[in-house]
């Protein structure tokens, strides 16, 4: 419903159908590592609204793999449909491939590096790099095999203390991923593109909390619940910039 409410929204502006598919995605993802890092603060990761929000989060975390294979199968390197389709049938063959991995085999790994807190915070970062190597030879994308790396790391049982190696080093990439996006924006059209701009975020702060509010209204939750749910939702993902950024490289939308 947020997609759909935000897709109409941008069509009402010009914007083509696939350039208002793209920005109305782009606006229902929410941050899995700033919302995890706002939960782990306040310390409500295990309050009901901190589980319904990390729920929300994996679901789109899922589907954002799934975008990223089908939009990067339909590069223009890949001419036939044939070889698009093998590309998805390649990258969801490869992601349940690693959920197994990660389930039966990733767990022994981990005991093994666990002996030494060094030695399992190299194989983290070792296993992401890996992964991300492997999707991009692949013909996938780097952020797709970095974020297939973070969720089979999730499912080990020494997560907690991966997460807590690794949160310095997140944080820093964070800083670094944010700096890098503010110095490749451009204003050369900012006069046409404001009022939109406007309406969009209200979009994100208002409207796309209230949606969410109403159906966990319909499930029975609490208004509270509902309410915090909502909020520590409404902000757009770091992977709507790059589910953008492909799409302008591939030639599906332009720069605007």
């Amino acid at each position: 419903f947020t997609f759909i409410i935000g897709f109409f929204i941008v069509k009402s502006f010009g914007f083509s159908l696939l350039a208002s598919g793209y920005i109305a995605m782009a606006l229902t993802f929410s941050s899995t590592i700033i919302i995890m890092k706002l939960l782990s603060d306040k310390r409500d990761l295990e309050t009901l609204y901190g589980k319904i929000s990390i729920g929300i989060l994996l679901l789109q975390d899922l589907i954002d793999i799934l975008l990223l294979v089908i939009i990067t199968s339909f590069s223009s390197n890949m001419g036939s449909s044939i070889i698009t389709i093998k590309t998805i049938i390649l990258g969801i063959a490869s992601f349940v491939g690693l959920i197994l991995i990660s389930k039966y085999l990733l767990p022994h790994l981990a005991t093994f590096f666990a002996r030494s807190q060094e030695y399992l915070f190299l194989f983290s970062i070792a296993w992401g790099f890996g992964l991300a190597v492997l999707f991009d030879y692949l013909n996938f994308s780097l952020e797709i095999g970095a974020l297939v790396a973070g969720v089979t790391l999730s499912m080990s049982p020494y997560h907690h203390e991966i997460s807590s190696k690794m949160r310095p080093l997140r944080d820093f990439f964070i800083i670094l991923f944010f700096v890098l996006l503010g110095s490749k924006l451009g204003f050369e059209n900012i006069n046409s593109l404001i009022i939109p701009s406007i309406i969009l975020s209200l979009f994100v702060f208002i409207i796309k909390p209230l949606t969410i509010l109403s159906f966990m209204g319909l499930y029975g939750h609490k208004k509270r619940n509902g309410f915090f749910t909502g909020i520590a939702l409404s902000q757009v993902s770091e992977f709507s910039f790059i589910l953008v950024a492909l799409g302008v490289k591939l030639g599906h939308i332009t720069n605007d």
